[in-house]
């Protein structure tokens, strides 16, 4: 897996075109600390987001047998967040996890089943998240603004968890949905002859993964769950720390719910990692939500959140990417 230079420099130029028009438009910018302290509880957070995100990893990798420790746990995930950073649409991510977990000697198919856990349980909880966003936004008022956004994230949540249900559930009625659904593309396989082969490999995938047993203890699903719900808490509870350490005027409420938006979105934005379109983001909902915004706010939470991972994600996967397999 080969990265050109312009990959890693497109959203560190992106950004900062973002941040100098925040400074020319807002004029005499600050990013002084007002609480010193704040900050450093916010970067401690940061590093405990850090340790659950590797420990999530080496869980998955124990239940397939493999034992990874947290340091090298550590530097698939960074390597993932520096490829889906360097990325459109954050595409590099998982890529970059499946490659990093072969280089650490894992199998090719259990590789693949560890990532596509990690894609299956970020969905589930990006679709949690895209319900309660749309509740908390229905009491925010009844602005057009406002109600956009609940009718998207709610369509989004319930859709999400639709589609696993059918995908994964047993319950007789996913079994049906998966009946009909399955019928319904044998009639297209028939009905269009050029796309038959495609419609083909996307119904069969749609069977093995009904069938698939992804992990067999409740008692291990239920403490997965848990540990991804958790991480989630931290990453939406970060911007508080940045609030308090600047003394910005937005509500702490506010901030949480452009963290969950955009934690929700990022990957679905054309830029690598966002980049531009989150800061720009931050800056039109914050004001449209509460009336006030905040550059210093914005520019610090995307320095911790985005920018200082995919920095030292360059460097992990250095020593992942680019070197031979381990035996």
């Amino acid at each position: 897996m080969k990265i050109k230079f312009w990959q890693f420099l497109l959203p560190i130029i992106l950004g900062g075109m973002v941040f100098y028009y925040f400074i020319y438009r807002d004029k005499g910018i600050s990013l002084g600390f007002k609480n010193l302290l704040w900050i450093i509880y916010g970067s401690m957070i940061i590093v405990i987001w850090w340790i659950i995100e590797g420990l999530k990893l080496s869980m998955l990798a124990r239940y397939v047998g493999e034992n990874i420790k947290l340091l090298d746990s550590l530097k698939v995930i960074f390597t993932g967040f520096f490829l889906g950073g360097i990325t459109v649409f954050s595409i590099g991510t998982f890529p970059g996890e499946y490659v990093s977990l072969l280089r650490l000697g894992v199998d090719v198919d259990k590789a693949l089943w560890i990532v596509s856990v990690r894609g299956i349980m970020n969905s589930i909880i990006k679709g949690i998240v895209a319900i309660v966003i749309a509740i908390f936004l229905r009491n925010y008022g009844n602005s057009m603004f406002r109600n956009l956004l609940y009718s998207i994230f709610l369509t989004y949540g319930l859709g999400i968890l639709l589609v696993y249900f059918i995908i994964f559930s047993k319950n007789i009625y996913a079994i049906k949905i998966r009946g009909l659904i399955t019928k319904g593309l044998i009639y297209l396989e028939k009905r269009y002859m050029k796309l038959s082969s495609h419609i083909y490999r996307f119904r069969v995938a749609l069977i093995s993964q009904a069938g698939m047993s992804y992990v067999n203890s409740f008692y291990n699903w239920l403490l997965l769950f848990s540990i991804y719900i958790l991480s989630c808490i931290i990453l939406l509870s970060f911007p508080i720390f940045i609030v308090r350490s600047i003394g910005a005027s937005i509500r702490l409420t506010d901030t949480i719910i452009a963290q969950a938006i955009f934690y929700i979105t990022q990957s679905y934005m054309p830029t690598p990692g966002g980049s531009g379109i989150v800061e720009l983001g931050y800056d039109y909902f914050l004001k449209n939500i509460s009336g006030v915004s905040s550059a210093e706010f914005i520019m610090l939470l995307r320095l911790f959140t985005f920018y200082l991972p995919v920095l030292i994600g360059g460097f992990m996967s250095l020593s992942l990417v680019n070197r031979r397999r381990m035996a």
